[in-house]
């Protein structure tokens, strides 16, 4: 799988005159809770009628001192479940997908119990299918390094004997996505990466979000993902787990992303509602990822709360769909999520 074109190319974004004007507001607040040494991209708006304030701080290569900017690409990792989710429920409202019609539907090959298994349990990580993918990195790293698709991880690793019944046991598994990759490649007769390039990302307009490859550390324009001792902690994005985690972005296509999904018509009302249920209140979990009640100036409000982590790349989305107010923070030095989610919840707090 390769990394669009356009990653090779530098994103041509202009903010309005008025971005300088939301700086002298915004620009204090983001100093007032971000710490001097974070290492990343930051990003805050406080309604969808403000320009998006970007700061970059840090580097994306440390071996050459190449600072991280505006426009620097990050690994997302599980927020990528959040634009699947996206994805499966415009194929709901296509009448191509049903969230609660069993899996086997599509890929009749699985045992019967897992194919009676539903997208939307799936989705809210309760299918009971055990990890397979995990079990068989156990015993062989280089599983990673597989360049198989969706269908053919799903069967070899989504197959195993039920741990639990369908619905009842929350599971965070890569699995889970894997299948639900599958189940949309069947559904939709193309690749899973095309259909999230045709359904959600060409629609949002975004142009340096798209699905990693081989060797997307060295891209230009990517940042590079460090652990805490200053080691290069890049994982591989094997084609398989697409559902799951190998998506890359930036700041501002994040929010644009959020934009198009809760304010134009991408999704119709009963999918948006959808998106927005949480399944499994423990996780604060809906479909593909968390919703969450902050405290702000303007009270408590429900956001979606996109988290991802995959190596050394931290990444938080937070939105608000009732004003667009949005943070977003991503990070490339294997900062804990606890620390990513105290700063966006500050930040939040204080807009």
């Amino acid at each position: 799988m390769r990394l669009r074109s356009t990653l090779f190319v530098p994103a041509v974004l202009v903010l309005s005159g008025c971005a300088a004007v939301a700086n002298l507001t915004q620009g204090p607040l983001i100093d007032r809770h971000v710490p001097k040494d974070y290492s990343g991209v930051i990003a805050v708006r406080d309604s969808k009628s403000s320009p998006l304030v970007v700061e970059a701080r840090g580097l994306a290569l440390r071996e050459e001192a190449q600072a991280n900017t505006k426009d620097t690409r990050f690994m997302i990792g599980s927020a990528t479940k959040w634009v699947s989710a996206v994805t499966v429920l415009r194929l709901v409202d296509m009448g191509k997908l049903d969230l609660d019609a069993p899996i086997g539907r599509h890929l009749p090959e699985l045992p019967a119990a897992n194919g009676a298994v539903t997208l939307r349990q799936l989705m809210s990580n309760r299918s009971g299918i055990p990890n397979g993918l995990a079990e068989a990195l156990k015993k062989d790293p280089s599983v990673r390094n597989l360049e198989i698709g969706p269908v053919e991880g799903a069967l070899r690793f989504g197959a195993g004997a039920l741990n639990a019944k369908p619905g009842e046991k929350w599971d965070y598994s890569p699995t889970n996505w894997v299948l639900v990759g599958a189940v949309v490649e069947r559904a939709n007769k193309k690749p899973f990466t095309e259909t999230v390039e045709e359904l959600v990302l060409a629609p949002s307009g975004v142009r340096d979000t798209s699905f990693a490859g081989t060797g997307y550390e060295d891209a230009v324009g990517m940042a590079v993902g460090y652990g805490t001792s200053g080691e290069r902690k890049s994982p591989p994005a094997p084609p398989m787990v697409a559902a799951s985690g190998t998506l890359y972005s930036t700041a501002r296509d994040l929010v644009a992303l959020a934009d198009t999904v809760y304010f134009t018509r991408l999704l119709s009302d009963k999918a948006r509602k959808e998106l927005s249920t949480v399944q499994v209140a423990s996780e604060e979990y809906a479909l593909g990822g968390r919703v969450k009640t902050v405290n702000t100036k303007k009270g408590a409000r429900t956001l979606a709360w996109e988290t991802g982590v995959t190596g050394g790349y931290k990444t938080l989305l937070a939105y608000d769909p009732q004003d667009g107010r949005a943070v977003v923070l991503l990070n490339n030095t294997d900062m804990q999520q606890s620390e990513q989610a105290k700063i966006a919840t500050a930040l939040f707090n204080d807009m």
